[in-house]
Parts: structure tokens; sequence; C-alpha cells
């Protein structure tokens, strides 16, 4: 008498099993993830910084001929404008200007104006008041964090800009 078998199958393993769908689902959820991440870290550069530097950079551009002509013009007036911040008692920043011109007098008929502007981002920016106090001398006060910034003096003469500075600048409060 023979006997037959029927073919020896292994036995189903025990514990984890690999599906299809199990790798579907950790497929969405990685690409899920990523996407999520991308997506708000791009929301929150967006929100945090603009990107822009200039309101119409084609148009100012088109302005630099006049504008290296105005700083010559400025050059030849030898003019001494110097800027001091000190921080006043109460947290204020208080912005000094002298001016002179060639002959170490002050110039009659000028205003000032006076910005801190923050270096990366636009909004921080401060317009300071300033004042004429004497001949040759204006000041003005604004709150002001601390940090680096770049203050901006302009003169005019009327609606005419005479004298235009940019200087960086360290503002840190005194204890």
């Amino acid at each position: 008498m023979t006997t037959t078998s029927a073919p020896v199958r292994p036995a189903a393993p025990a514990g984890f099993v690999l599906t299809g769908r199990m790798v579907l689902a950790c497929f969405l959820a990685f690409f899920g993830t990523v996407f999520s991440v991308n997506f708000y870290m791009a929301k929150v550069a967006i929100a945090t910084f603009s990107g822009l530097e200039a309101e119409k950079p084609y148009q100012s551009g088109l302005k630099w001929d006049s504008e290296i002509a105005r700083a010559r013009a400025q050059d030849r007036r030898g003019w001494r404008v110097d800027a001091s911040v000190r921080t006043g008692p109460d947290g204020v920043s208080i912005l000094e200007i002298r001016q002179t011109d060639g002959s170490a007098a002050a110039t009659a008929g000028i205003e000032f104006d006076a910005r801190f502007t923050h270096p990366a981002d636009r909004r921080r920016d401060v317009t300071v008041p300033v004042t004429k106090i004497e001949p040759g001398l204006y000041r003005g006060a604004a709150q002001v964090d601390d940090g680096r910034w770049e203050l901006v003096l302009e003169a005019r003469k009327g609606d005419e800009l005479i004298f235009r500075s940019q200087n960086r600048l360290d503002v840190r409060r005194a204890d």
C-alpha cells in the first residue's frame, strides 16, 4: 500500500505581518508630515519677513544717476554732520544732531528728518521727530529697541533734499 500525503506548507508566521494597506498608511503618514511641516515653515517665513527691500526697485534703479549727482553735490558743500544717540533716564533714545558747513557755521533754513531703520524688517522702523534747538543743533527722542539699526538722516531746504546719510549703529540701554 502506498500512502500519498499532501504537500507540507510552512506554518503562518506568528506576530507582525506587513500588508499592502499598512505600507500605504505609512507612506501617506510620512509624506503628510513632510508637507505639513513645509507648509507651516513657509507660512512662518512669509509672515516674519516680507522679502521686500524696496517698494519699487525698478523705478529706484532708474533714479540711480540722479542719486549720484545729488551725492556729489552734497560732498561739494563740505558739511559736517555729527549725530549721537544716548539713552535717557526713561529708556527713550535721544538723538542729537550737530550740523556745520565748510566754514564751521550752521546752515540756516534747513530741517532734519531722522529715522531708525531695521536692517531686516521694515515694519520695525522708527521715525524720530526732530526739533531745532538752536542754529546747527537738532534733537529728537523715540522709543527704539536694543539692537543693530541704520540711522538715516536727511536735511531738506524747502522741498529739496540737500543732505542724506545712513550709518549703522548699535542701540543699548544703560543699566
